[in-house]
């Protein structure tokens, strides 16, 4: 199978985008922007006419990094580099800002990644500060939990993990049993939600450079995670190894791993002939379980999103949009891929930025 797309939108936000949700009849999307949270209404695919304007919902006191929309679509759920989860109540006039009906600060230090669970019970959040602990400057253990499980309702920890910091990404299965995290050091572990029981923890060392030209200091790490869709594997994504941490040129990556192998087994990863060059941010499956996305920073070939099917890894479509992707979603019918992130950081023009945000829509062919 290979699959084709057809750009249908591009829609520029004030500041970086650094995640987005969207309304299960892809009328609105949702956005976690560098100065806050917007709504945008999304004409249809046919309509090149109109040009949507995003409306600033709400803030926190620094960028948002992560949103998430109940299935009703009443409630928005938003954390930040500020360390904290917000909910806010939404109405069908979502031109106003809207002030947080639950505001806790979970974190001492960011919130990397925040998502919301299939059955809308639980957050997860994610942490970590980068401290060098020892000469080799392995990461000095976290002061808080990197990670925390929390009570969609009212905001409350249920659980909290250590995994060395900093944790950048996180993930739950589809059934919503379990949570997955992982680190810059390559570290991987998979957690129960009703019991809050490690089940396992394995590091796998392709994603984390020490530089031996220029920086002796790690770069790199696991920038993005999922379940498959039986939970039976996961798959996270970053950048291969590089020699020169400042180059910015190792391999566009992503592993699968049998996790409930003792140890966790790799499975399959992205074949050399496949990838370029650059930092992988995102990863998300396509609803008929057949194939799955990955994006991020193009540093050299022919792609920032590629998609792969998931029975042989091969890549089986590609777009070069020549923005930072750091978000990606499929709508409900698989027809469509949306693309969220930012093109360059443009310095102030008439005394403001110029826009450098950016959600892309894309239709999805499927051809034998």
């Amino acid at each position: 199978m290979k699959l084709e797309l057809k750009k249908t939108g591009r829609y520029p936000f004030p500041m970086g985008l650094m995640d987005f949700t969207l309304q299960a009849d892809e009328q609105r999307a949702f956005a976690a922007c560098m100065d806050g949270l917007y709504a945008l209404e999304l004409p249809p695919p046919d309509n090149n006419r109109d040009k949507p304007s995003p409306t600033l919902l709400g803030q926190h006191t620094s960028y948002a990094s992560s949103i998430a929309l109940s299935r009703d679509q009443s409630k928005l759920y938003s954390s930040a580099y500020d360390g904290s989860i917000q909910l806010r109540m939404l109405s069908a006039n979502t031109n106003v800002p809207l002030e947080p009906t639950l505001n806790e600060r979970i974190h001492a230090f960011w919130s990397w990644q925040m998502v919301l669970s299939p059955d809308e019970k639980w957050l997860v959040s994610v942490t970590g500060q980068y401290l060098a602990g020892a000469q080799d400057y392995s990461p000095l253990p976290s002061e808080e939990p990197t990670i925390k499980l929390i009570d969609a309702g009212n905001g409350q920890t249920v659980h909290a993990w250590n995994l060395l910091p900093s944790v950048q990404c996180v993930a739950i299965d589809p059934q919503s049993k379990l949570v997955a995290a992982a680190n810059l050091m390559g570290d991987i572990a998979i957690y129960e939600i009703e019991s809050g029981k490690e089940l396992a923890q394995w590091r796998t060392t392709s994603f984390t450079s020490w530089g031996i030209i220029k920086s002796h200091c790690y770069i790199g790490g696991i920038f993005a995670i999922i379940f498959s869709p039986d939970s039976e594997s996961v798959y996270v994504a970053g950048m291969g190894d590089m020699r020169d941490p400042m180059a910015g040129n190792g391999k566009q990556l992503w592993q699968r791993f049998d996790w409930k192998k003792s140890p966790p087994e790799k499975i399959q990863e992205s074949s050399s002939e496949d990838t370029g060059e650059g930092l992988m941010e995102a990863l998300a499956f396509h609803p008929s379980g057949k194939y799955f996305a990955m994006g991020g920073r193009l540093r050299g070939g022919n792609w920032n999103v590629g998609f792969f099917d998931a029975t042989n890894g091969r890549l089986i479509g590609q777009a070069k949009t020549g923005m930072r992707i750091t978000s990606i979603r499929f709508s409900q019918d698989g027809k469509t891929v949306y693309l969220g992130g930012m093109q360059g950081q443009p310095g102030i023009k008439d005394g403001k930025f110029p826009d450098f945000g950016y959600l892309e829509r894309y239709a999805l062919s499927e051809k034998e």
